[in-house]
């Protein structure tokens, strides 16, 4: 703790220093074609970095409950950076509330909600979004390519969702020599009891194709057995999961270069009087909303007075999708262990085979990788107690 307060401190001294840096003009005289060239040069950093700590320096001057904050190790050098996008003079106290009740990984979500009502309306907000819309690559130094996308919510969600749900598929696919004949696991039949039927993505209507695939269609359980064998050499290393970031690409490349892959996916959409949101709490027009209706199929939940959907105990296996969005909106929609928002399974603590019910008090999200290494841990300290 006292290190980080340290680091912290240290990096409040660098930014001012890097903006007074700026203003002295020292860096003109030696020849240099921007300020943070000749930081970089001196520190060995690189110049984007360089150039962020000018940014951040400039910014708190005109900043000072912001300033204050991060001068005191109120908050952090992460949040200042984002903060200072987006801080004004006549918000920047409403964002710094937020900052100290988020962390650096939800913060920027927090703020776009904050500011989600500074255009004058959906038409507006729509067309600066889609203005701001990109693709770019890069080479890493390893030979890797790097892309970043920049896409509005109402496209970007279902793409994301699309790339989970074949995550999830792959992950449920069983283990076997020949994946096409392996019995599967329960999670794929046995769904949740209020789980909608395969539906069709661009009708809304049961699709025939999802259930009853052509004859002559590739077989795709049997390649989602090949690439589970890859996450998963063999049956007795049962951890050895890639992480999130890996199964995820392994998803895409599938999805999009590889496999026919036909899904059905599902977005939760939060439609209150303070505007709408994803679950994550990203804000979304009505226009994008209404632009789906006519191609989706949907399902509304019922809430109670305070705002949750209503509850209910379940004696079976699988939570209610309604046990899923109380337990969900409760933590945040966030693991509970490492606080991502990606791939969240519903955890029973106890575990179901000692209580054989599901509540909601007994559900906890987690994701993938840490839902295994909990079940791990409890196996091996198990295994421990009985020897």
């Amino acid at each position: 703790m006292a290190l980080g307060s340290e680091i912290n401190a240290n990096q409040y001294r660098a930014v001012h220093l890097a903006a007074r840096y700026d203003d002295e003009r020292e860096w003109f005289h030696a020849g240099l074609a921007t300020p943070a060239v000749g930081i970089s040069r001196q520190l060995h950093i690189h110049t984007s970095t360089a150039r962020e700590w000018i940014r951040v320096g400039h910014s708190l001057r005109w900043l000072p409950h912001i300033d204050h904050a991060f001068a005191t190790n109120q908050i952090s050098y992460a949040k200042a950076r984002i903060l200072t996008r987006w801080a004004d003079d006549t918000n920047e106290q409403d964002l710094l509330d937020l900052a100290t009740t988020r962390s650096a990984d939800r913060l920027t979500t927090a703020i776009a909600r904050q500011l989600d009502h500074t255009d004058p309306d959906d038409d507006a907000r729509d067309r600066r979004l889609h203005d701001q819309r990109s693709l770019t690559t890069y080479t890493d130094g390893d030979g890797m390519t790097i892309i970043r996308i920049a896409l509005p919510p109402s496209i970007a969600k279902p793409l994301l969702a699309a790339i989970d749900e074949t995550v999830r598929r792959i992950a449920n696919t069983p283990i076997a020599a020949d994946p096409a004949t392996a019995e599967p696991d329960d999670d794929v039949n046995n769904p949740p009891a209020d789980a909608p039927q395969p539906h069709s993505p661009t009708t809304g209507k049961p699709d025939s194709d999802v259930n009853n695939p052509p004859a002559d269609a590739p077989d795709i359980r049997a390649a989602l057995g090949e690439l589970r064998q890859r996450w998963q050499p063999t049956e007795t290393d049962d951890w050895s999961f890639p992480t999130i970031a890996q199964q995820r690409a392994d998803a895409l490349t599938a999805l999009y270069l590889t496999l026919p892959i036909q899904l059905t996916t599902e977005l939760v959409i939060h439609i209150r009087a303070d505007g709408n949101t994803f679950d994550d709490g990203t804000p979304l027009t009505t226009n994008a909303i209404t632009r789906q209706l006519d191609t989706t199929f949907i399902r509304l939940l019922i809430h109670d007075a305070e705002r949750n959907p209503i509850d209910a105990t379940n004696k079976r296996r699988h939570p209610t999708t309604r046990q899923k969005r109380l337990t969900l909106e409760k933590h945040h929609h966030q693991c509970v262990d490492c606080h991502t928002t990606h791939l969240l399974e519903l955890d029973h603590n106890p575990p179901y085979a000692q209580t054989r019910h599901t509540i909601t008090t007994q559900l906890q999200p987690r994701c993938t990788p840490c839902h295994r290494a909990r079940h791990r841990y409890t196996s091996q300290s198990t295994d421990r107690v009985r020897d």
